[in-house]
This record gives C-alpha cells, sequence and structure tokens, in this order.
C-alpha cells in the first residue's frame, strides 16, 4: 500500500512539472542565479547582508528579470515557512485603483512584525518557537491595535539554512506603471507611514509613467535587455534539461533563431522554445526547425519584407496596395510588419538619411493609431505610401 501510495505521489508530480510553463519552472530561485544584472545583484546582496534594505523601483524591457530578481530576494531574506506571512504579491495591471491601495495594502503594511525564531542569523536553534506574526498583540496598552503576536505555542524543527528574517515585511507591486495617478498619490502617504515595518518593491516598464514623488522615495534599478551570450547559455541549458530535439547540427542555428526573435526578453525566448518543443510533437517528437520558429511566431518571413521593397521599388501605388492587402489577408501582424519594413530600410544604402528619418516618424504615428484601435490595412497603406514617396527620391 505505502509502495502505491509513493508511486502515485510521484506520477502526480512528474505530471505537475510536465505541466508546469517553463518560464517558471526555470526561473531563478536565488540572486545568484540571475544572468547578467550583475551590478544590480552586487547590490542587492550587500543590502540582505547589511539589513540595509530600502524601498526598490525596478525598470526596463519585459523579460528582463525584474520580477524573477524581486522573488529571489525575498526567498533569500525570508524562511519559506515565512513567505507567505512576510510578502504580498499584487500585478498592478488587475489591481490598480485606489481602493486596492487604501484596502489591501495599506492593510498589510500596517501590520508590525515580532522577531523570528524561524532560520534567523540570530538564533533559531532546536527547541525555539514557531512566530506567529500575523496575532494580535495581547498588550492591552499598546497603542497599535494591528500589532502582531509573535507566540502561538508551537515547537519549531532545527533550521536547515539560516535566514536574516528582517523585521520588515515586503511588498511586490508588478506592472506599477498602470497603477492610476491618484492611486500612486495615495501610495506616497502608504510608504512613508509603515517604511519601519514594510518595504515596497515596484516594478514597471516605464519609468516615466511613475510619479515623481514616488519614484523618489526608492532607490531606482535599471534592467537592461539581456545579451545574446547570456540568453543562448541559458536557453542551450533548458533545451538539454527538457530533451529538446534538434536535427544534426542545427541546434546552434535554431536556437539563434529564437534569440533574434525575442530581442532580449528572456521570457519570450522561452516560451518560444516551449512553444516549438510542443508543436514539434514533444520529446519524442519531429525535430524543431528553423523555418518554423518565425511562422509559430507570426511573424512575416524575411521573403515577405524583400517582397515589399521590390515593390515599393517600382514605384507603382496600384502593385504596393495590393501587395499590403495580401500581407494582411495572410493574417501578418501590421505591426510586425512595420517594425521588419522599417529595420530593411535602415539598411538600404540608396536611401537618404532624411528620408529614412521621415518614414520612421510615419511609422512611429502608425504604431501610435494601431495601438488605439486604428484598421490595420489604413497604417500599412499610409507608412507604404510615405516609403514610395520616399523611395521616387532615393539616390541613383
Amino acid at each position: 500500500m505505502a509502495s502505491a501510495a509513493a508511486t502515485t505521489t510521484t506520477s502526480t508530480t512528474t505530471m505537475l512539472s510536465a505541466a508546469t510553463p517553463w518560464v517558471e519552472k526555470y526561473r531563478p530561485k536565488s540572486l545568484t542565479d540571475v544572468s547578467h544584472q550583475t551590478e544590480i545583484i552586487s547590490t542587492l546582496t550587500n543590502a540582505v547582508e547589511t539589513n540595509r534594505l530600502p524601498h526598490l523601483l525596478f525598470y526596463g524591457p519585459p523579460g528582463t528579470g525584474k520580477t524573477s530578481v524581486a522573488l529571489a530576494l525575498c526567498r533569500q531574506l525570508y524562511d519559506p515557512t515565512q513567505m507567505k506571512r512576510r510578502v504580498l504579491e499584487l500585478n498592478a495591471s488587475d489591481e490598480r485603483g485606489i481602493s486596492v491601495v487604501r484596502d489591501k495594502i495599506k492593510h498589510f503594511a500596517s501590520l508590525a512584525v515580532g522577531s523570528s525564531g524561524s532560520g534567523g542569523a540570530g538564533g533559531g536553534g532546536k527547541g525555539t518557537k514557531k512566530k506567529n506574526f500575523f496575532g494580535k498583540k495581547s498588550d492591552a496598552g499598546s497603542k497599535n491595535d494591528d500589532a502582531m503576536d509573535v507566540d502561538d505555542g508551537e515547537e519549531e524543527a532545527p533550521p536547515t539554512k539560516k535566514y536574516p528574517n528582517p523585521p520588515f515585511k515586503i511588498i511586490i507591486l508588478d506592472e506599477a506603471d498602470t497603477v492610476t495617478r491618484d492611486a500612486q498619490a495615495a501610495l506616497r502617504r502608504v510608504i512613508e507611514a509603515y517604511s519601519k515595518v514594510t518595504r515596497f518593491i515596484l516594478i514597471c516598464n516605464y519609468v516615466t509613467r511613475i510619479i515623481e514623488p514616488l519614484a523618489s522615495r526608492c532607490a531606482k534599478f535599471r534592467f537592461a535587455p539581456l545579451p545574446v551570450s547570456s540568453m543562448k547559455e541559458r536557453i542551450m541549458y533548458i533545451a538539454h534539461e527538457e530533451e529538446c530535439y534538434f536535427e544534426e547540427g542545427k541546434d546552434d542555428e535554431v536556437i539563434d533563431e529564437i534569440l533574434n526573435l525575442s530581442q532580449g526578453d528572456m521570457r519570450r525566448a522561452v516560451t518560444t522554445l516551449q512553444s516549438a518543443h510542443s508543436l514539434s510533437g514533444g520529446k519524442d517528437g519531429d525535430a524543431i526547425k528553423k523555418e518554423s520558429i518565425a511562422e509559430m511566431a507570426g511573424l512575416p518571413p524575411a521573403t515577405l519584407i524583400d517582397g515589399l521593397i521590390d515593390v515599393l521599388n517600382g514605384k507603382s501605388f496600384d502593385n504596393m496596395r495590393k501587395y499590403v492587402q495580401d500581407i494582411v489577408l495572410e493574417g501578418y501582424s501590421a505591426e510586425y510588419v512595420l517594425s521588419a519594413l522599417m529595420a530593411k530600410i535602415i539598411d538600404l544604402d540608396d536611401i537618404s538619411d532624411e528620408a529614412k528619418a521621415i518614414i520612421a516618424v510615419k511609422v512611429a504615428e502608425s504604431d501610435r493609431n494601431l495601438i488605439d484601435g486604428s484598421d490595420e490595412t489604413l497604417q500599412l497603406l499610409a507608412v507604404c505610401s510615405t516609403a514610395l514617396e520616399q523611395f521616387k527620391k532615393k539616390k541613383i
């Protein structure tokens, strides 16, 4: 019976592991596992060792490790048994109104923290008691009604690893740049009022969308896009661990294609690899091929963009209009087409810099219009019409 139960447990664990997205499965578990962001990691490690952690603001492009660093920092600070009590993670895309700041964030931030005996730097040996950080404080003379008891009467096992367990909690506010300005203004006072017992980690893509009074209360860390060499090493490791199958001698070019499409976004690269692996049939399926990567990602092939350049060189509006309509009918995203077209035009030698600048401005305007919900065909025609006009003036 025991053997059958163990087998069932192992089988369930294996199935859960197989169903886990690779992005989460291979997320760094500690600060030392994080790739490339060397200066940020060394600064945070020093802050942990000296117990001087300020409020933090992480910003930078998607997929550069901002959330991973925040979670790894928390794992390094707190014993695993204290994580749920000490860390509150919120995604501001879902909860971004002022009511969240006034209710959920303020309530969690106001809860006082006792000294932990669980794996702390100063104790936590055998026979110490587990601390309850969220019980009401029993002292009737205390002015803080939300203070918490530090003793629940339970014995704790000896720790296998010592954690700092500092006397404060952490609130991680992911995608903070989507929080409304009123909510950001309300958050200023919360950060100041509860700074003794709570640290905030704000994570965003665009730091300019964080109001200055809020940003000035945090130590800012910019996460740069990951270099290809760092990403390639990690992607190759994941591919080996998951037994991804490539044609003989073609693994490098497939990985390079994935990295080229991801543009420094590690999350996108890992997701693309997992999608390609699944679509090829998994471990016992067909080999992952370079040609299928761009098609799977919905990106226009190089031949499509080359054909569009040839049509623009032909200087015929009717031909250009028909080609653009065909692109849209084939289902390619206008955003990706415009990005690839601009990259191709920039590399052309027979187009003046002034013409390239005019086309780039038009691409930027169309990109904004697409975000606002404009028609893709009209925006592609607008950009291609501007490019057609500039191609007529190109160098002879």
